[in-house]
């Protein structure tokens, strides 16, 4: 028996597979998924997808994060995947106008307990990275940075990775330079490093990334990160650039 033609022509659930009828959701990725699926399934921690219970991964030791399959496939969980990109992503941000006096970086792969020891600051499950910093103190002098690379979550998705790892050698960049920013400039300033990655890539992944920076309410990293983009589109990013590394600040901050 031939199946009947709504069931041949009509679009199929992405989570279930079966035909779609009546009203549906459709999510950031224009996946159609059945109403009823709707808080029954995990989303992914990066991209928002549902996971059915079948794509469940099976060590949630090693990734605490709920992974979809698609997030999972690019995934970067070894030095020997991240030494190569790293190099390139250092390429990058010279290329943006940002150097880091052949001072040499390296970068870590680590779980989340490894992140919050390097930073304790890192306690929050939405922090991905964080720059590797070694202060040294001695009597009547002031503190000395020494700066090592960056140490980002194994396992993120290539694209978030590449923005990550952006993020946080802007960080590297504002120490090497001596530039001390109130929190949410210079958390503005690295989400806008990344953005300005994201945007040239202009990938479903990417543009999905630039709009969750473009609409985040959070207000260090999403209202700092409007106030730099605001002040980049009006006097150019290279002006922001050079006023850092001259003037150690930004006008008005």
């Amino acid at each position: 028996m031939m199946a009947p033609f709504f069931l041949k022509s009509s679009p199929r659930c992405y989570v279930c597979g079966q035909a779609l009828k009546g009203a549906f959701l459709v999510d950031s990725w224009g996946e159609k998924f059945c109403l009823e699926h709707q808080g029954k399934f995990p989303s992914c921690s990066f991209c928002g997808r549902l996971i059915p219970s079948q794509y469940h991964e099976i060590n949630q030791a090693i990734h605490p994060h709920m992974r979809c399959q698609v997030c999972r496939s690019s995934a970067i969980e070894t030095l020997e995947q991240a030494n190569p990109l790293f190099g390139k992503i250092v390429q990058w941000v010279n290329g943006q106008g940002l150097r880091y006096q052949n001072l040499p970086l390296r970068i870590e792969l680590v779980s989340r307990e490894q992140l919050f020891q390097i930073d304790p600051k890192s306690s929050n499950p939405k922090t991905l990275g964080t720059a590797m910093k070694e202060v040294h103190t001695a009597a009547g002098r002031p503190p000395q940075v020494r700066i090592k690379g960056v140490a980002i979550l194994r396992g993120l998705p290539a694209t978030l990775f590449h923005g990550v790892t952006i993020h946080e050698l802007g960080h590297v960049w504002l120490a090497v330079h001596g530039v001390l920013l109130i929190r949410w400039a210079e958390e503005g300033f690295c989400e806008l490093l990344a953005y300005r990655y994201y945007a040239q890539e202009n990938t479903p992944e990417s543009r999905f990334r630039a709009q969750q920076m473009e609409k985040n309410p959070d207000p260090i990293y999403g209202e700092g990160f409007r106030h730099l983009h605001a002040l980049a589109r009006s006097q150019g990013f290279s002006w922001v650039i050079e006023t850092l590394v001259n003037t150690k600040k930004l006008p008005g901050i």
